[in-house]
């Protein structure tokens, strides 16, 4: 698991552990808070009804006949009220008044408690003790219709009844918690769902974050990888920021670690493959001092004129191949058709093909317009012209084709020679590497294929070698084809 993805795992667990965590600290305060506006209309509603009962007391109803009057019409009753979601059509109250005693002397339930004793509850204790007093009390017998998972809770608030300035009784408001209990279980439903969508949108958008950030990461490492393997690749877009950054650092090193072995290893190709006509050159004009015949001074003359042209066709080719592998991209497009830089390629030839009695074809069965180089892929194309007019037997046949294949455009070049020995393989691509030609034995500078392999990647394409038993066949395959 790649450190990427544990960062978004983290990132998930920590962000579903913390929303859980928030959930079941608001789920367990949401009843409290609801208790607590529960209650506290209770306490208005008890203070309210022993003003009421201390007035009925003083006028000499002392029987309380007018609070029971008022209790027997309101359960008989009838209306609606939408509270939000909740209907709500009966009154659900209970008021019972205690004397200073804690004796019931009015029970709205029917009158059941009159008569008894409930100075031990403790809504009536506390309050004839000057204190705040309430209780809760659950009916064993009897399930909430708010949470059927739990008993009935029936809460209970008390206000003393004040006369002539001392605590004459106590009057209670009873009210069960059915619909606190209904209130609280939607508030959690609608939490839990709150919780939910949050989580799912924070999690859209970590991983959101993951693959904007994952993305220009992954691409460095394709990148990274490409350059590992020795390919022709630019630094991808990936933006301005850390990560673009850190590309544009590596790409810098890159740079800088080619251009080192760059220099080292054609250091060592140019003293190795110097050395030879050099010590030739060297040894000729040694023999020239001396007192030699005309025909041997003219031998050695001609091997130093030939080596010198051996060296410089060597540095010209050097520095066409060094140029071209310092470039990441084709600096100029142009469009041309490919057809017409090959027939150019055989015309500049015809006389050489004619002298050694070769037929040389051209099918042009499509003529693809391209957009590239055109002079880099003349001279790929040229290159592998000339081996093959080398490695081909005199009266031998030599065919080109030019044609679109799976969005490329190919170029086959094929001879009828001796081919390439099976020891060779992807050598022949090396540079300075060469085989002798049939006929001479000599060898060419060896920097013509891999000068037209890098042009072949340059456009995108590649160029592979086949035997054909016999001879040879060059496979060009260039990209940037616009039309055809």
């Amino acid at each position: 698991m790649n450190i990427r993805t544990r960062i978004f795992l983290v990132f998930a667990a920590a962000a579903i552990a913390g929303f859980a965590l928030l959930a079941y600290w608001i789920s367990s305060d949401v009843g409290d808070r609801y208790s607590e506006s529960f209650e506290e209309v209770m306490v208005d509603t008890a203070n309210l009804l022993a003003e009421v009962i201390t007035a009925d007391l003083d006028s000499g109803d002392t029987a309380l006949l007018k609070l029971d009057n008022a209790f027997r019409r309101l359960r008989l009753r009838r209306f609606s009220a939408q509270i939000y979601e909740l209907e709500k059509t009966r009154a659900d109250i209970r008021v019972y008044v205690t004397d200073d005693k804690g004796i019931v002397l009015f029970d709205s339930d029917d009158g059941k408690a009159v008569g008894e004793d409930y100075s031990e509850w403790r809504d009536v204790h506390l309050t004839l003790q000057g204190e705040y007093g309430a209780r809760a009390t659950r009916i064993s017998d009897e399930l909430s219709a708010g949470d059927p998972a739990e008993k009935l809770t029936v809460a209970y608030v008390a206000a003393p009844i004040y006369r002539q300035g001392r605590i004459a009784g106590v009057v209670t408001l009873a009210k069960p918690k059915s619909n606190i209990d209904r209130f609280v279980a939607k508030a959690k439903t609608n939490l839990m769902l709150a919780v939910a969508i949050s989580i799912g949108l924070v999690l859209l958008l970590g991983y959101t974050l993951y693959i904007w950030v994952s993305r220009p990461l992954q691409t460095l490492v394709d990148y990274a990888h490409s350059v590992g393997r020795g390919e022709r690749v630019q630094l991808p877009q990936l933006g301005d920021n850390e990560i673009g950054k850190v590309g544009e650092a590596m790409d810098s090193m890159r740079q800088a670690l080619e251009d080192k072995q760059y220099v080292e290893r054609y250091v060592q190709s140019l003293t190795h493959e110097m050395k030879s006509p050099l010590t030739a050159i060297h040894a000729a004009a040694e023999l020239l001092s001396r007192d030699l015949p005309q025909d041997r001074r003219e031998q050695f003359a001609e091997t130093i004129v030939t080596e010198a042209k051996r060296l410089n066709v060597f540095a010209s080719r050097l520095l066409q191949l060094a140029a071209l592998e310092k470039r990441r991209d084709i600096g100029k497009h142009e469009s041309f058709t490919l057809a017409t830089l090959v027939e150019d390629v055989i015309e500049a030839h015809a006389l050489e093909c004619e002298s050694r009695r070769l037929t040389v074809t051209l099918d042009q069965t499509a003529t693809p317009t391209m957009r590239g180089d055109p002079v880099l892929i003349r001279q790929a194309i040229d290159n592998l012209y000339r081996n093959a007019i080398d490695f081909s037997p005199p009266g031998g046949r030599i065919a080109l084709a030019i044609y679109p294949k799976d969005g490329q455009t190919l170029v086959d070049i094929s001879d009828e020679g001796p081919g390439i020995p099976d020891y060779v393989g992807e050598r022949v691509f090396e540079r300075f590497f060469s085989l002798p030609r049939p006929d001479t034995g000599q060898k060419s500078t060896g920097l013509g294929l891999n000068f037209a392999r890098e042009v072949a990647e340059l456009h995108g394409g590649s160029l592979v070698l086949e035997n054909l038993n016999p001879g040879t066949r060059a496979r060009l395959r260039l990209l940037h084809t616009i039309s055809t």
